[in-house]
């Protein structure tokens, strides 16, 4: 089955109905996560500013996003006296992200700045000022590729604990989601005759403690998903690029720099590695043969793990048989794909 993550909905503040905060995959932990590294850059700077004796007033915080309404629930959140100041960018592409003069003398007084990484890889350069750049998401690939020198700004980026856990349940729920078929459930009670099926998983399910999941990657969002279905009695199985010693495997069951040693049992595969010039490209139809059981993948890392056409290829001759997709090899997934029409 195929899935696009869907929008989630939640109120900016409790009372306040009128206005929702419409975010992929975010959560309410996101801004105070971001604010308490705000509170902590703006402590620092005044401890410095206060022991030159000099008055000091806190910079404003520049928004610089596509996410709707996220300067309108920053300001809601805010510590009393910091400015939110939001920067108009629905008429920027995120192909050209060209600024005019009005935007780049709005941008080039910030210090700090809460923005998205593709549109900071092209502002960067007219905020000579900068001093620090929140990345609403967790990569930081767009400013990676265009910048050919340290930066001289900080770059913190929302890829902390809370961010590890919220994707380990968007795992796990996709896991329960596939072996309840509760995608079929959806489909029998809206199809016109109404079925009660009595067929398949919806009788006849796997339980967590039945299956084999293997992740690509053990890093903090690996180890948090190895750690969530662990304690349900799934087998675990990692891959890195150096194994692990038995006293070093955490939730893991088997770490291994061989991706045949994990991929042959797994009931799920699951991709949480960042695009390198070592991963990218790193699974494809041919490696998939590889899984004898079919597993569904469920890609939490980056798009260019796998080229579209191969993962088409391999949900055709049967290596996979699903996915489960946070993210694709072209982004927004253009309307010509593939995988719009596909059932798995």
């Amino acid at each position: 089955m195929f899935y696009e993550r869907p929008q989630a909905q939640f109120s900016l503040v409790p009372g306040l109905d009128s206005d929702k905060f419409y975010v992929l995959f975010s959560s309410f932990r996101f801004i105070i996560t971001l604010f308490e590294k705000l509170k902590k850059y703006l402590m620092l700077r005044m401890a410095a500013c206060f022991s030159s004796s000099s008055i000091y007033a806190c910079p404003p915080v520049y928004v610089i996003s596509k996410i709707p309404n996220l300067a309108k629930c920053l300001k809601e959140c805010a510590l009393p006296g910091i400015q939110i100041k939001p920067v108009d960018v629905s008429d920027i592409s995120l192909e050209s992200a060209a600024l005019n003069e009005e935007k780049i003398n709005i941008i080039k007084e910030a210090e700090i700045a809460v923005c998205d990484g593709s549109l900071l890889a092209n502002f960067y350069k007219f905020m000579p000022n900068l001093k620090w750049a929140h990345c609403t998401w967790a990569g930081v690939e767009p400013l990676i590729k265009v910048i050919s020198q340290e930066p001289t700004f900080t770059l913190t980026r929302h890829g902390d604990q809370a961010f590890c856990s919220i994707m380990a349940e968007y795992v796990m729920c996709h896991i329960l989601n596939c072996e309840r078929q509760t995608k079929l459930c959806w489909r029998n009670q809206n199809s016109k005759n109404m079925v009660w099926s009595q067929e398949g998983k919806i009788s006849n399910f796997r339980t967590l403690d039945e299956i084999t999941v293997s992740i690509l990657g053990v890093g903090n969002m690996a180890s948090e998903i190895a750690k969530f279905l662990k304690v349900r009695g799934t087998t675990i199985y990692g891959f890195a690029r150096t194994p692990r010693s038995s006293d070093r495997l955490g939730s893991f069951d088997k770490i291994s720099n061989n991706l045949d040693d994990i991929l042959p049992d797994c009931d799920y595969l699951c991709n949480t590695l960042p695009s390198t010039t070592l991963t990218s490209g790193i699974l494809n139809a041919s490696v998939l043969q590889m899984c004898k059981k079919a597993p569904v993948f469920i890609n939490v890392g980056r798009g260019d793990v796998i080229a579209e056409k191969e993962l088409v290829l391999a949900l055709r001759n049967g290596s996979l048989s699903g996915v489960v997709l946070d993210v694709f090899e072209i982004e927004p997934l253009p309307e010509s794909s593939e995988l719009w029409n596909m059932q798995q």
